[in-house]
């Protein structure tokens, strides 16, 4: 088994002006996995991944790639790709010509323009002016660049963002077959519950700094709480006990729905019964959202601003 890391954060630190965004990060990603990069808005993200793929430099600390910085690679986009914004493209230009500066870098030929296109799902808008695309399909765009050098690894920063409910599928499954192919993916994502039964690790930054690592099961078991939905009669009366018994709603009551944090199934039934509830239907999961909740104290990570360039 190849002992390297993928990717290795050590002490890895970035300030601007003064501000500290990345805070002494220390991680490593396992080869051949897919690992959801956690953490809301301006937690650090962003500007780990430009660390990593040499657009900033880090104040402190190293950002590696198979042992080496990435300028350390003869030809880094055969080792790495990267889809960080889906503004990979002047609006004037048509698709195919979007990749074929990046095959002429690479010493590709022009045919791996057109397969990357066609497998991305863009094969009859290659030579569309990307000006024209939708949002989902710049999304798909700047997949098909990351890939065109048939990397080891991926940074995919909110890859599912734009895409509709097919188009996550897509994506599921296309990541999935880059995993069954011994490639690493490090996929920072919102879409908490579309994620995770798809990533193997998690690495969680709050504020810059590392909150949580290791497996999916090892964070649950460490941070969830158990989600508790609830469907009864009187739910604003069965709401107020639960808060006066130190329970948390997760989001607000919808009709006669609450979903409930803090209070194990037995407490909350015991509470319905004190004050004569009829529980018509209780059901309990475990929950990423939770989890990531519980180990930030804040809220599940949301939508990116569209004119967020360094988070």
């Amino acid at each position: 088994m190849n002992a390297t890391p993928a990717l290795q954060a050590r002490a890895l630190t970035k300030r601007f002006a003064g501000r500290t965004v990345v805070d002494g990060l220390d991680f490593a990603v396992r080869p051949g996995t897919i690992t959801g990069f956690l953490g809301a808005n301006g937690a650090g993200k962003s500007t780990t991944m430009r660390l990593f793929m040499g657009l900033d430099r880090p104040t402190a600390g190293a950002a590696l790639i198979g042992g080496q910085r990435i300028d350390q690679w003869p030809v880094p986009g055969k080792k790495i790709g990267a889809a960080l914004s889906n503004r990979c493209a002047h609006p004037g230009r048509t698709a195919l010509d979007s990749l074929r500066w990046i095959a002429l870098l690479l010493g590709l030929p022009e045919r791996r323009c057109h397969e990357e296109l066609d497998r991305v799902g863009l094969g009859d808008a290659a030579r569309r002016r990307t000006g024209e695309f939708s949002f989902g399909m710049r999304q798909r765009l700047a997949l098909a660049q990351a890939m065109l050098g048939d990397p080891e690894i991926l940074l995919l920063d909110e890859p599912m963002n734009g895409l509709d409910p097919q188009g996550i599928d897509w994506l599921r499954e296309l990541l999935t077959g880059l995993r069954e192919r011994g490639r690493t993916v490090l996929m920072a994502s919102h879409l908490l519950r579309e994620i995770e039964d798809l990533v193997d690790d998690l690495v969680i930054i709050d504020q810059g700094r590392i909150v949580g690592t290791g497996s999916v099961r090892e964070f649950l078991d460490r941070f969830e709480r158990e989600t508790v939905t609830v469907r009864c009669e009187d739910v604003h009366t069965l709401v107020g006990a639960v808060l006066a018994a130190g329970g948390q709603l997760l989001g607000a009551a919808r009709g006669d729905r609450v979903s409930i944090v803090g209070l194990a199934a037995r407490e909350i039934g015991r509470l319905a019964r004190d004050r004569g509830l009829s529980i018509e239907e209780m059901t309990t999961e475990r929950r990423l959202e939770t989890a990531y909740h519980a180990a930030t104290g804040g809220e599940v990570p949301g939508r990116p601003a569209p004119e967020e360039v360094r988070s």
